[in-house]
């Protein structure tokens, strides 16, 4: 079973009143973090990422308590270090704050829809997947740049390879309303679910096949403070 659980955030919560309360939920690493943030809206963003992290770990277990221990691979990958077969991914864009939590390696990536110069797609997207994007009228190119970025954004963050690795190196393909990973043996071993948030939030996750389908809750920072103790 994968969970996701989406936090979307509302204007009184960029204060900085309300962030140096939300602060008092991190543990010290985690108000470390955030101290590396440089304006407001950057610290909101990791402080809910990791407090909606814990959140939705306790609610995958089913159990709210449960200690969660953050540590960090060579390329940045955040993983459970007191846990084994929970695993979680967190993104973040905009107003939004998403994390998925899985028995196996996930990944998950949210982008709003925008504007975007096509060389980009032109450098990091492959022939098959160009030639789909420009069959499209002006308005849906859009959606659909940011559909496949996502996806691709998801895949790499799955496997642990972040932009490390080059997005051109696996191709996705579009069938009826759903996408497959191909161009090579890795790609094709996961899983890919596409959903959008609003009109102009698109999400992707990512997990290895047998692919089932996510349970996706929304929920506020109001509601995950309240089940996580305080860090003084």
């Amino acid at each position: 079973m994968i969970k996701v659980f989406v936090v979307q955030l509302e204007e009184a919560e960029y204060s900085p009143e309300f962030q140096e309360m939300l602060i008092q939920f991190l543990p010290e690493a985690g108000k470390m973090r955030v101290l590396n943030r440089l304006n407001l809206t950057s610290k909101l963003q990791t402080i809910t990422g990791e407090l909606l992290a814990r959140y939705s770990v306790g609610q995958y277990l089913n159990n709210p308590e449960q200690e969660i221990k953050l540590e960090f691979g060579k390329k940045g990958k955040p993983h459970i270090g007191n846990l084994k077969n929970v695993h979680f991914n967190i993104s973040h864009s905009g107003h939004y704050v998403v994390c998925a939590v899985a028995p196996t390696e996930i990944g998950v990536d949210v982008e709003r829809v925008r504007k975007v110069n096509l060389r980009i797609a032109e450098r990091f997207f492959s022939g098959p997947e160009l030639q789909d994007l420009m069959a499209y009228n002006e308005e849906d190119r859009m959606h659909y740049f940011i559909t496949l970025w996502t996806i691709k954004e998801s895949f790499l963050k799955a496997i642990g390879q972040g932009l490390t690795q080059r997005l051109n190196s696996f191709t996705i393909c579009k069938i009826n309303d759903s996408y497959r990973l191909t161009g090579n043996e890795v790609a094709e071993g996961y899983g890919i679910e596409t959903r959008r948030l609003s009109n102009e939030y698109m999400m992707a996750v990512c997990a290895p096949l047998p692919y089932s389908l996510s349970d996706i809750s929304f929920v506020s920072l109001k509601v995950i403070i309240k089940t996580l103790p305080r860090y003084m």
